[in-house]
């Protein structure tokens, strides 16, 4: 299964898919030694590492949403609790 995600990685790569914007390649910041940086479309195929962060993008991605489904069930659980009062 491929999954397609844009990632922020060198500029002038063989091979690689920029975003362009108003037809010039769209930039997103810069490195430590002060490259500019654009935004590429990449494909996953495996699970192997690949060079501009597609493996940490997603395993921030999943962490981020973990975090969100704790914290929604902790307040589901708080709300049932503070709602145990109401009700005549």
């Amino acid at each position: 299964m491929a999954v397609s995600g844009v990632v922020c990685g060198p500029g002038g790569v063989d091979g690689v898919t920029y975003v362009a914007v108003s037809g010039h390649p769209a930039t997103c910041g810069t490195d430590s030694t002060g490259n500019t940086l654009m935004l590429q479309i990449s494909t996953l195929q495996s699970d192997n590492p690949i060079g501009g962060g597609d493996i940490v993008g997603l395993q921030i991605g999943g962490a981020v949403l973990g975090v969100l489904a704790v914290a929604w069930c902790i307040r589901a659980i708080r709300n049932q609790i503070n709602s145990g009062g109401d009700g005549a």
